[in-house]
């Protein structure tokens, strides 16, 4: 239930009022609401509820308010920002009001053209310039803090990637990256992509950054082929995907997974379930990420 003082702050903000709220599945960082109006609007409102996310980055929604400023206008399609409320002081939390897009999620869609059709959605962000205010891209681990999971069947390969993660990246553009970039933030209207939502990672930062998460995710959902075509559809450098493959994968361990050494990603199975992933049980999940991280390390080393 939304307080009256979000509810007054959001029928201002859409000159509109609040016919229904209801909480959108899926989220795992934030609440994200479903607004419906009595002019038949409808708006989206993420309410940043994670404190030890908002302690580490407190300006979350000042920062996807920027983005979605940017790529107004651009090919990029993105929900249009409404309002922000960079401190909580109507909303009590960081909260973006922003439109709603039409369209869901949908994991279970690997076919050639739906990979198409994901790389072909980055190819207009890259390119765009980084609007003022949004960071540099960084690592979410720092190098000693990168740990050889105790799952794994391939520890030896975990201590390579993360050596090689303590090297110097390999020189190449920069540009405008989502940061977050997976099946599970672009919707679809059948075989029509609607929109891409989440930008509150947006920043600077190296192109591959985007192909590596998406890759991990696909690798994780349907296995590493699948995420291997989609790749061959980005054409990216082969050295420096093969980087920030490692540095991406290494980051699924946050601080907050460290104690029980499991991927970031296994908290979210049943978001991703319901959005058509297949059923994913842990040992499965474990398997696909070492055998992405065997194959990084493999086209690193030859590349």
């Amino acid at each position: 239930m939304l307080s009256e003082t979000v509810r007054r702050w959001v029928c201002d903000a859409s000159g509109a009022a609040l016919v229904s709220s209801s909480e959108l599945p899926g989220a795992t960082s934030s609440s994200v609401v479903l607004l419906e109006f009595d002019d038949g609007s409808r708006r989206v409102l993420r309410l940043h509820t994670k404190d030890d996310w908002l302690a580490r980055e407190p300006d979350l929604a000042t920062r996807e308010a920027i983005a979605l400023q940017a790529l107004a206008g651009t090919p990029v399609i993105a929900p249009a920002l409404i309002a922000v409320d960079e401190a909580g002081e109507f909303c009590g939390r960081p909260a973006v009001l922003m439109s709603m897009l039409p369209g869901r999620a949908d994991l279970s869609n690997a076919t050639p053209e739906r990979l198409g059709v994901l790389a072909g959605a980055l190819a207009p962000l890259h390119p765009l310039a980084v609007p003022a205010g949004l960071p540099g891209f960084a690592p979410y681990l720092a190098a000693a803090e990168r740990i050889v999971p105790s799952w794994t069947s391939i520890p030896q390969v975990w201590w390579a990637a993360i050596e090689i993660c303590a090297g110097p990246a390999p020189s190449g553009a920069q540009g405008l990256i989502h940061r977050d970039y997976h099946p599970g933030n672009v919707l679809f209207e059948g075989r029509e992509l609607t929109g891409i939502v989440d930008w509150v990672n947006t920043c600077a930062g190296p192109p591959e950054i985007d192909v590596a998460h998406c890759r991990v995710n696909l690798a994780i959902v349907h296995g590493v082929e699948v995420a291997d075509a989609f790749a061959a559809e980005c054409g990216t450098d082969p050295r420096r995907q093969a980087y920030w493959d490692l540095v991406d994968c290494l980051d699924l361990f946050e601080a907050e997974a460290r104690e029980s050494a499991e991927p970031d990603l296994v908290a979210a199975l049943d978001a991703l379930h319901a959005m058509g992933a297949p059923p994913l049980k842990q040992e499965l999940v474990n398997q696909r990420i070492d055998d992405y991280l065997r194959d990084a390390v493999r086209r690193w080393e030859l590349a």
